[in-house]
């Protein structure tokens, strides 16, 4: 039993069988470049809140429309198929890596707000280009035969636990403000704290741009035309709506609440410092199990069931009963955390399982565009729940509701795929 979970990933053999190319800077790009896109959608996010806010009420709405309508850069990704039969594909990563680098940089001098949230709509969509075009030549580089692609899944769920981690680090020496991203005048010594970050800035970005320079380039290959693959079945479209579905309601749950320690601490009037612990102790033992164990313990409907079942009855208490329960309720919502992740673990991976040129940079544009959707669809009914976008009364204090469907479609969207895949019992993704 403990060897059918033991994982045999390996990173010192997995940098031998990349040797000479350098895996380090590889996972140092990655982590930099997910670390930029957090740190973009943490900022934005507020941005178009307040957009929002402004336009309900009547107030600069030109400026706040200006705004609302950089919510269109979460679909341009959907347009990298295009994009590429126009350049290659190789070429449109480096550009996107350079883009999200120095437009990071630029987000960390004092711009005005309108222009912050272009920049940081900007990274995010740029970032889409990125992750579209890197994850295609990723997979498909030599053709799994040297690296298996269930390690280079290994690589990119660490780097992006790593960055989600930096972040977690980032705003804990900001004391509870993000003093990377902050606007002027929320927080103390803005000046000292922004212009700290901004000479900070300036090696990440330079490091990003350099080491993609130095070493992305052996992507550089002639590229193999695809021999066309039939439709996929039917029982397959709804696995696919279901893993981007799921996927988008993940960025929805993260994005709204669950990385904010503050508004965690507000559900359970709990301290900050404690609740940005327990968030870091989850991504902690969620980077252990991607790292130390085999994928196919997840693939267990009956332990996905479990799991997502306390998941669903801890957001309950958390989000229903979290004030009277306190610290237990912060306590048992970090191991709710730990089922998300996971959840989502399993929904990128078994993205695999879509037989149609699943490695092309079709299928993985559309999924970066549909998750948005399912994300942005949320985003916008969740902030017509709260107390200052009242202009729905129905809506009006409903945010946990919302909270709590996001919770529920999320483990309905890893169950059903698990279900549809056992139905089929055609490929395999177990590492």
């Amino acid at each position: 039993m403990i060897k059918d979970l033991k994982s045999d990933f390996s990173y010192a053999k997995m940098e031998k069988q990349m040797a000479p190319r350098s895996l380090l800077s590889l996972s140092v790009v990655s982590v930099l470049m997910n670390l930029f896109f957090i740190q973009a959608m943490r900022a934005y996010i507020p941005g178009v809140y307040v957009a929002i806010f402004h336009v309900v009420f009547g107030e600069n709405i030109v400026p706040n429309m200006l705004v609302l309508l950089t919510l269109l850069f979460f679909f341009v990704p959907g347009l990298t198929v295009v994009i590429c039969k126009k350049i290659q594909k190789q070429k449109l990563m480096m550009a996107s890596i350079y883009v999200v680098a120095i437009v990071r940089l630029l987000v960390a001098f004092n711009l005005p707000s309108l222009w912050h949230v272009i920049c940081c709509g900007l990274i995010i969509s740029f970032y889409g280009f990125y992750l579209s075009t890197f994850l295609s030549l990723w997979f498909k580089e030599e053709g799994g035969h040297r690296v298996e692609p269930a390690h280079k899944f290994v690589v990119l769920l660490t780097t992006f636990t790593v960055a989600f981690l930096a972040d977690y680090l980032i705003r804990t020496i900001g004391f509870s403000e993000d003093v990377s991203l902050v606007a002027p005048g929320l927080i103390a010594d803005w000046q000292v704290t922004q212009y700290f970050w901004l000479i900070f800035q300036i090696p990440l970005s330079a490091s990003c741009i350099y080491l993609a320079f130095k070493y992305f380039p052996r992507f550089n290959r002639p590229e193999i035309k695809e021999a066309e693959t039939s439709e996929t079945q039917t029982p397959l479209k709804s696995y696919y709506l279901l893993i981007f579905t799921g996927m988008g309601v993940f960025l929805f749950l993260q994005f709204s609440l669950f990385l904010y320690p503050n508004a965690i601490a507000q559900y359970t009037s709990t301290n900050y410092y404690l609740n940005n612990i327990l968030s870091i102790i989850a991504v902690m033992i969620v980077a252990c199990a991607v790292v130390f164990f085999k994928f196919g313990f997840l693939k267990n409907i009956v332990l996905q069931g479990v799991l997502n079942a306390f998941l669903i009855l801890s957001l309950i208490l958390f989000l229903f009963f979290g004030k009277i329960t306190s610290v237990l309720a912060s306590i048992l919502f970090t191991f709710s955390l730990v089922v998300i992740y996971l959840d989502f673990y399993l929904l990128l991976v078994l993205t695999t399982r879509i037989r149609f040129k699943w490695v092309d940079v079709k299928s993985i544009s559309n999924a970066i565009t549909l998750a948005f959707l399912f994300y942005i669809l949320f985003l916008v009914l969740h902030v017509f729940t709260t107390d200052w976008a009242y202009t729905i009364e129905a809506l009006q204090g409903k945010g946990p509701l919302i909270l709590l469907l996001g919770g529920i479609l999320l483990s309905a969207c890893s169950l059903g795929s698990i279900f549809i895949m056992n139905k089929e019992k055609s490929g395999g993704i177990e590492r």
